[in-house]
This record gives C-alpha cells, structure tokens and sequence, in this order.
C-alpha cells in the first residue's frame, strides 16, 4: 500500500511539474510575442533616407527670353536673313513678311527701302545686324528716357511714387502688378497697392493673392464701389504712411469705349488732388499676341492718360512680339518691363540690345 501510494503521489508530482512546465513556457512567448512584434513595427516605422532630387538648373533671363521670341525669330526675322542667303530676295515677300508680324506701314517701307540700299549681296548674318542696327535706332532714344524708379528702389530717396496701371481685360495686368509688387518689395520697398477693379470681384480675389504671397498692403472696397474713390483713399494712405510704391490697379477698358476711357482719365485726376505730381508713372499692359490691335490700344490710351511706359506682356505665344518696335517708334513711348511667362522671374525690365538680338538671333552676350 505505500508503494502504491509513493506512486500515486511520483505520479502527481510529475504532472504537477509538466504543467508549471506548459504553463510557464506560455506565458515567456507571450511576453516576448509583444517584444518581437515591437521590434517588427519599429523597424518598418524607421524612415529610410529619402533620395537626394537632383538640383534643377535656373534658366537664366537670356534663357528664357531666346525660347519667349523663338516663334517670332523663326517666322519672321530669321526668314528676312534666309532669303537674301539664297541671292533672289523678293523685297515683296519680306514685306508681306513684315506685314504678318503687324509691324505698321510707314516702318516696313523704311526697313524695304533700308534692305533695298544697304542689303544687296549680303548674307544672312550681315542682314540680321542691318535690321538689328534698324530698329536700333528707331527705339533707342525713346528708351532712355526710362525713369530708373520704375526697376530700382532707392532707400535714400523718401519719396512715395505712384504707378497707374492700366489696360484692356485679358492683357495680363493684375498678374503683372502683382509681380510688380513682388519685385519692389524684395528690394525693401514699402508698397501698397490699390484695387480699383471694383466691378469684378474674382479680379480683386486674384490680386490680393498675389499681396499676400508678396507680403504688400491692399486697399480693397465693397462690390460696385467708385474706382476713383478706392484710388483716392489708396494714394490719400500711401502718402500719410510713407509708402516707397503706391501701384494702382484698374478696370480693364476697352479703348473703343469713350465712357469707360473717361472715366479713367477721372481716376488719374482724382490722385493728383492728393499730390500733384501723382501718378507720377501711367504704364500701359500690352498683349503681343494682339499684335497692330495693340497698337491701336496703345494710341487710345496715350490720348487719355498720356503713357509714360509700357509694359509688354505675352510674348512668348506670339510671333508679333516684334510689334513692339512699332508701338514705341510710333507714340514715342518706352517699353519698361516685358514678360514671357507666369512667373515673377519672368516679367523683367526691358533691355533694347538683348531683346533686339534675341529677335533676330543675333548672338549675345
């Protein structure tokens, strides 16, 4: 009997020892399941390196002027050189050429009668100089009467200047006053800008978009309200709170509208009574895609306002960008800025020789 029962209790003892030993085991894989599994998530979670994006080259200015005139430079000025390469120029296929590009009347028969005197047995490159060395001529005096205060901010001079900015709808004029302010602010300018576009709405949205991002001031009115009476209090604060730039933006108007051209010519006068030299810049938006329209466009507005500058917009989607060289010979008015694109760095001032070049593939440097 007590072997039996050495037994009975051998045997107990081993299955008591067999289940601690289950019970044991169990409970080590659940602690260390959490463990592994942490282990698992922590390295899935770890960041890898992100890839190192390869540097974008910047376009420079030159870069990008080349490609804006590229369709103007083929289809016009490069086929003038071509055709006097092949010895059989047709003085009337570089005027129908001419006429294409919307250059006016009275420009294109001095250029044939320059091409006809001078352009005789000489090969393409010596015909782009000629015409380079043409429109040269004609637009250089009108350039340098620019105002350097329409590029460059001088922190010495306290003087607040005021720029009317106008134009018909489409021309691209509050894009451009937005780069505009852009650009004089990141000089250290002071500038505030006026929105007398009261008349639509998504226009005065769009501008004040581009003064936030500029981080410039915006004088704004309810819906409907008076032009005049936004640009009055826009100048009125520009001068009480020495504003370096006051650029006052308006309603597109279409020149054939005497009404509306009217009561631009109202605005201009209403900021005079602040000051009497404001504005002291009326500079017009032009679109080369509109080619002799803007010329056109650009008459009206001078008869009104007396234009001080223009700024040329667009001219990358055309290959009118040469009617520039009309515009300024014809109303003796100088092109400031001219722009090929969207962004700020693609609006810039006017520079005659880099342009002409550009225009007929003159190499620059």
């Amino acid at each position: 009997m007590d072997s039996l029962n050495i037994l009975i209790f051998a045997a107990i003892a081993v299955l008591a020892l067999i289940v601690l030993f289950l019970v044991f085991k169990k409970k080590k894989v659940e602690i260390q399941k959490p463990v592994i599994e942490e282990k698992k998530v922590t390295e899935a979670a770890a960041p890898k390196a992100a890839p190192v994006a390869p540097a974008i080259p910047k376009v420079s200015w030159k870069d990008r002027l080349t490609l804006g005139l590229e369709k103007s430079r083929s289809e016009v000025w490069g086929k003038i050189g071509n055709l006097f390469s092949t010895g059989t120029a047709s003085l009337d296929e570089i005027e129908e050429i001419l006429y294409t590009a919307d250059i006016p009347t009275g420009l294109v028969q001095e250029l044939l009668g320059k091409l006809e005197k001078d352009g005789k047995g000489k090969g393409p490159e010596e015909i782009q100089n000629l015409v380079f060395g043409f429109m040269k001529d004609k637009m250089a005096p009108i350039q340098d009467s620019i105002h350097s205060h329409v590029f460059n901010f001088d922190k010495n001079e306290k003087k607040t200047r005021v720029f009317m900015i106008v134009g018909v709808n489409g021309a691209g004029k509050t894009t451009t006053i937005g780069k505009l302010a852009t650009k004089l602010n990141s000089q250290g300018a002071k500038v505030i800008v006026g929105a007398c576009d009261t008349f639509r709405a998504a226009a005065v949205d769009q501008l004040q978009v581009w003064c936030d991002r500029a981080g410039v001031d915006m004088v704004r009115a309810k819906d409907g309200a008076d032009p005049s009476g936004v640009a009055y209090d826009t100048v009125a604060k520009a001068f009480a709170e020495n504003y370096d730039y006051c650029l006052i933006d308006t309603a597109g108007r279409l020149h054939t509208n005497q009404n509306l051209m009217d009561e631009l010519a109202k605005t201009k006068r209403v900021m005079s009574k602040i000051n009497a030299e404001a504005p002291q810049e009326v500079l017009l938006v032009l679109d080369a895609i509109t080619g002799q329209n803007a010329l056109k466009q650009a008459q009206e507005f001078n008869k009104a306002l007396q234009l001080t500058g223009i700024i040329f917009t667009k001219c990358d989607g055309s290959a009118k960008a040469g009617s520039a060289v009309g515009i300024v010979d014809h109303l003796k008015v100088p092109i400031t800025y001219i722009g090929v694109g969207e962004s700020v760095d693609d609006l810039q001032l006017f520079d005659l020789e880099l342009y002409l070049k550009t225009l007929v593939g003159l190499e620059t440097t």
